[in-house]
């Protein structure tokens, strides 16, 4: 056997591994043949355009197999501890990881990914150098590319589009993907719900474009504040074991308005899931695919919301977000959701890594930016402070003592410091005679997979309150976050109605 042969053999080799890997995450058991080849295409295509362009079959194989371990590195983690599978959507999150690693790495373990790193990218630049090309550089590779290019092209247009849809459909794709990972297999299930989302788009975001509001009896004049606030949830509902005083601010509030559990279409994390809910009143199942991250490619056109609605009513319209603002693309999506004014860390403070903006801070900037923005304001403010992954932080010994206790006391620290926010909100909003309506609700529960297992705590609702100060009568009501705009514009008409009637 030649030295050739063999590094072609060891090559095939680690591009069947690439393969076999992220489909013993996903526990694949694919019977269908033409998922199978659907399955094993992205690899085959890859090893054939590395080949082609390298010459080089071990260096190849060992870069095909070093990115298909970061996928199923991905899938296994994400797994753990969102509850989810990675999916198409999530490659939009991977320049995330570069530029707000500490968002993703400490969940799969800084050294794995790190070392894995060092270590691959050192056998690949060895193995580039080392390794002798199988033939000289000819003119294919650029042919190959430039076809594969008009391939991709092609496939773009619409009536290319909804035939491969078309096709793809003949497989059942469920819409679970759990379910499609196992049975479709992990890269097939990428590929079947990237062209379906796409090829879908257009007419789901038909019924969804803004449009002038429905006449009403009279338009509303009063404030609106909505507050996101990241991981909260009433954490009493977790054991008996919590103190029954956690929530003070919270609690002031439900006494003092409509409540309840918030059903939101994440756990863990994707934050942007609730957020368009919440903002749109657009349930999970009208966005088909793209329910997985909306502000992926479905929001990149202008989509119908509460903040358009109340724009429309003269409303000024405000985001307020102590982060990033490219994060999530929101610098591209929220102005397409009816926001004007979209403030960042650079305007309103806040850092790249915790602490970020403490949740108290950002209530005072609230409450300023309400002092200027008058009465016929819209301020939607999303929070950071409380964002995972959290240190461990000491706490009673009934806590410490749980699986993730350091991190569950952690997370409980942040989540008193939103419970002083909302307690200077409360009385910065009393002393302006507030006479708009305060919204607030947490965006997913806090990803502590282990804590909660030992807890055998399967919920996945968030808490919310909407409040207003002259509704003294507590009402509860348990919503999904669909129904939140809807439940918001009619608590502000009855805010409006009470003021024009007192």
């Amino acid at each position: 056997m030649t030295v050739a042969v063999l590094r072609e053999g060891l090559g095939a080799a680690l591009a069947l591994c690439a393969w076999r890997l992220p489909r013993r995450v996903a526990a694949a058991r694919t019977t269908k043949i033409s998922a199978l080849l659907l399955d094993a295409f992205p690899v085959a295509l890859g090893a054939v355009l590395l080949l082609a362009l390298s010459a080089r079959p071990l260096f190849s194989g060992l870069l095909l197999f070093a990115l298909a371990a970061g996928l199923a590195l991905a899938d296994h983690v994400k797994r753990e501890v969102l509850r989810e599978p990675v999916v198409f959507s999530d490659m939009s999150e991977l320049p995330q990881i570069f530029t707000h690693p500490q968002l993703y790495l400490p969940f799969a373990g800084p050294r794995l990914v790190i070392g894995g790193a060092v270590t691959a990218g050192a056998g690949l630049l060895a193995l580039l150098s080392l390794e002798p090309p199988l033939r000289e550089p000819g003119g294919w590779p650029a042919i190959l590319s430039l076809l594969l290019a008009g391939a991709g092209w092609a496939l773009s247009r619409p009536k290319a589009l909804a035939a491969a849809a078309r096709l793809l459909r003949r497989l059942e794709p469920s819409g679970e993907p759990f379910a499609d990972a196992a049975r479709l297999g992990p890269w097939a299930s990428l590929l079947v719900y990237g062209i379906l989302a796409r090829a879908e788009r257009a007419e789901r975001r038909a019924r969804h474009r803004p449009a002038p509001a429905a006449p009403r009896r009279a338009t509303p004049e009063l404030p609106l504040i909505l507050v996101q606030c990241e991981s909260f949830f009433d954490a009493r509902r977790l054991s008996p074991r919590l103190p029954r005083d956690l929530l003070p601010g919270f609690d002031a509030l439900c006494a003092a308005g409509t409540s309840g559990r918030l059903d939101v279409p994440a756990w863990g994390a994707n934050t942007i899931r609730a957020e368009f809910a919440a903002l749109t009143g657009i349930a999970e199942e009208e966005l088909g695919y793209d329910r997985f991250n909306p502000y992926h490619a479905f929001a990149r056109a202008p989509v119908n919301s509460l903040a358009w609605r109340l724009r429309e009513a003269g409303y000024r319209t405000i985001c307020l977000h102590p982060f990033d603002r490219g994060f999530f693309r929101r610098d591209r999506v929220l102005p397409g959701l009816g926001f004007e004014v979209f403030l960042g860390r650079e305007s309103i403070g806040g850092r790249r890594s915790p602490p970020y903006l403490p949740d108290p801070d950002l209530a005072r900037r609230l409450l300023e930016t309400l002092d200027e923005a008058g009465e016929r304001s819209f301020i939607f403010a999303i929070t950071m402070g409380n964002h995972g992954p959290w240190g461990k932080a000491s706490g009673p010994a009934e806590i410490a003592a749980l699986p993730q206790g350091g991190e569950l006391a952690g997370y409980l620290a942040g989540l008193r410091r939103s419970d002083e926010m909302l307690r200077i909100l409360r009385d910065g909003l009393d002393r302006r005679r507030f006479r708009g309506v305060f919204g607030f609700y947490g965006d997913h529960l806090p990803s502590l997979p282990q804590t909660f297992r030992h807890l055998r705590f399967a919920e996945s609702a968030s808490d919310y309150v909407l409040w207003r100060r002259e509704a003294a009568v507590p009402r509860r009501l348990d919503i999904g976050a669909q129904r939140l705009p809807e439940l918001l514009f009619e608590t502000l008409e009855q805010a409006d109605a009470y003021r024009l009637s007192a």
